[in-house]
């Protein structure tokens, strides 16, 4: 069985799950991209937006095809920075492997979408440890606080954002996978300092990936 084939069934198992009552499931199931189920770098993100991937099947990517502003294109200048992009337009580089750590859309809180629940991360915990133990990437970058926090509970680490942001490129390890982990606020969020990290990140992921 192929990488590709055994992250369709996935991919289908996640678009028919409903075990989490307050979000709003896809309306469009995921699609395999070509190339980035052996990608090296994984990119782990927070949950889909109302507009993103729920819709188009693709994360970062609207129904348009074009990379969403402002988080997919902010997050893609770093990319390029390592030779990657989720550009599906961009023939130059190559595509990483995108999840989420939530895979419904938690709808809307105030002007943001609601951060997802302890319960919500644990039921849907599952999903996504088989999709990276699948892929098996070197590198993994997550995106803002509850992939970040997430991740590092699954890998026997109880932190704090703000802590974990200290901890870059470290050796981290679950099941038959270990990945160097950097972490980053989400693309979308106000942040001090944001791009500063962003640079400093993605110059140690270049580093990593060219090894």
């Amino acid at each position: 069985m192929t990488k590709a084939s055994e992250l369709r069934d996935i991919y289908d198992g996640i678009f028919g799950c409903r075990k989490c009552r307050d979000v709003v499931e896809s309306l469009h199931p995921r699609e395999v991209i070509p190339g980035a189920c052996d990608a090296d770098l994984t990119l782990m993100a927070q949950a889909p937006s109302e507009k993103g991937v729920r819709l188009s099947g693709v994360h970062w990517v609207g129904t348009d095809g074009q990379v969403r502003r402002p988080g997919g294109t902010f997050l893609d200048k770093y990319l390029k920075t390592v030779g990657y992009s989720v550009d599906p337009s961009n023939n130059h580089n190559r595509r990483p492997y995108t999840t989420n750590v939530l895979h419904c859309w938690t709808g809307r809180f105030g002007k943001r979408d609601r951060r997802p629940s302890k319960d919500e991360l644990r039921r849907c915990r599952h999903w996504w440890e088989k999709e990276l133990q699948i892929v098996q990437p070197r590198v993994l970058v997550v995106l803002g606080k509850p992939a970040s926090e997430a991740f590092a509970s699954v890998c026997g680490i109880e932190a704090k954002f703000k802590e974990l942001l200290q901890d870059q490129g470290e050796e981290m390890t679950f099941g038959n996978l270990t990945v160097r982990r950097f972490v980053l606020p989400h693309p979308t969020a106000p942040y001090p300092g944001k791009s500063e990290l962003y640079e400093q990140v993605f110059r140690n992921v270049r580093r990593f990936l060219e090894d």
